[in-house]
């Protein structure tokens, strides 16, 4: 393949035969075109990519610098190199207009073999390093549009993970106040019932209704508080010191409904001297999802079952570690079950969210650390927690 096209232009046949002689005779890789003519020549420049054109100035019809002027006026052949080629009397005078109207050299008549090869392939050699920069700049500026495309890429999948993550943290919260208002509903359901058959009845037991009164306004009570509870997590977490003990109790206290429905024991050992000042909010909602998590594998067991949760301090680090006897992670999956939307469960039973929003919380919120591993096939996976 050629990689350098020169078209040169004169209208005496000749001139042509000699140039396309030195040309092929000294230069390689190069490709000729021949015109007779400035129309013929300008036609070539609009079907064909050139590189160089020689142009000779005196030709009948349109001469050379007319031809100039066309290409010059051209946005395709505009920054096409022009040589041209002049006759030695008139030297001094067609120099001087070439240049005025955008020739880069000229070369007089008769050629001079050597120094007309020499120019040309320094200009050939001008032209291909300018060649390789562009393709250099169109594969930089190629490289830099994908980059660019899939920064944005990325960023819309990760607010669109980010969003999922709400709707699917605004759904567990929803199922947890429904699960944790059954109860108290039910109770408050049982005294109005029992007020409305006292009255239906005409009895006056003032002892009942006084007692079914208190019990309505203490479960209210209770719901309210368990409004309150849940509401924390809607705002941003901020930065404040706590007990550790104090918040994973709490925690356990808001997971009651579920770990007695499922009758599950948590046995726990806390270090009650641990303090922390960190983010206690997305704390809870990591020891959450744990529990739901555990939760969920230890429902598939017919046994007794059981979470352990113990704190402790090793060298000048907090750790919770937080174990189950459910049966175990399978081992390949143990490097996964981090990732967004990865999860073994049917799909009715969660999206795989779950566990990637408590590394976020843990890992990114609270600049703490979070490992999953194997050590027994009666206590099940182990996860060490370090914010």
């Amino acid at each position: 393949m050629k990689n350098i096209t020169i078209l040169a232009v004169d209208d005496i046949e000749a001139n042509l035969i000699s140039l396309e002689y030195l040309i092929e005779e000294y230069m390689n890789d190069v490709n000729l075109l021949l015109a007779p003519s400035g129309e013929e020549a300008l036609k070539l420049t609009y079907t064909k990519d050139i590189d160089i054109i020689i142009l000779d100035i005196q030709m009948p019809g349109m001469d050379g610098f007319e031809t100039a002027k066309y290409l010059k006026s051209s946005p395709k052949t505009k920054d096409i190199p022009i040589i041209f080629l002049t006759a030695a009397f008139k030297e001094e005078e067609f120099q001087q207009k070439g240049f005025e109207v955008g020739a880069i050299d000229y070369l007089t008549k008769p050629i001079e073999n050597r120094q007309f090869i020499n120019k040309l392939n320094l200009y050939i050699q001008v032209i291909i390093k300018t060649k390789e920069l562009q393709s250099l700049n169109d594969n930089l500026s190629q490289s830099l549009e994908q980059e660019i495309l899939l920064k944005e890429k990325i960023q819309e999948q990760q607010l669109e993970l980010v969003e999922q993550s709400k709707i699917s943290a605004l759904g567990e919260m929803i199922g947890n106040i429904a699960h944790q208002w059954r109860q108290p509903l039910s109770v408050i359901s049982t005294c109005a019932s029992g007020l409305r058959l006292n009255l239906e009845l005409g009895l006056d037991n003032k002892e009942v209704v006084s007692s079914s009164l208190a019990r309505i306004v203490d479960t209210t009570s209770e719901l309210s508080s368990t409004i309150e509870s849940f509401r924390n997590f809607t705002f941003q977490d901020k930065l404040s010191e706590f007990n550790l003990s104090a918040i994973i109790n709490k925690t356990i206290e808001n997971e009651k409904y579920i770990l007695d429905e499922n009758n599950i024991k948590m046995i726990i050992e806390l270090d009650d001297e641990i303090n922390l000042n960190n983010l206690p909010n997305s704390l809870i909602q990591a020891l959450q999802n744990i529990i739901k998590n555990s939760k969920e594998a230890l429902n598939k067991i017919d046994s007794e079952r059981f979470i352990f949760i113990n704190t402790y301090v090793q060298d000048n680090e907090v750790y919770i570690q937080i174990k189950d006897n459910a049966g175990g992670i399978e081992e390949e999956h143990l490097s996964k079950i981090y990732e967004p939307y990865f999860t073994t469960k049917h799909q009715s039973n969660g999206i795989g969210l779950g566990l990637n929003i408590t590394y976020k919380l843990i890992c990114d919120s609270m600049r703490g650390k979070i490992k999953t591993q194997l050590f027994s096939r009666t206590l099940s996976n182990q996860r060490s927690v370090c914010p």
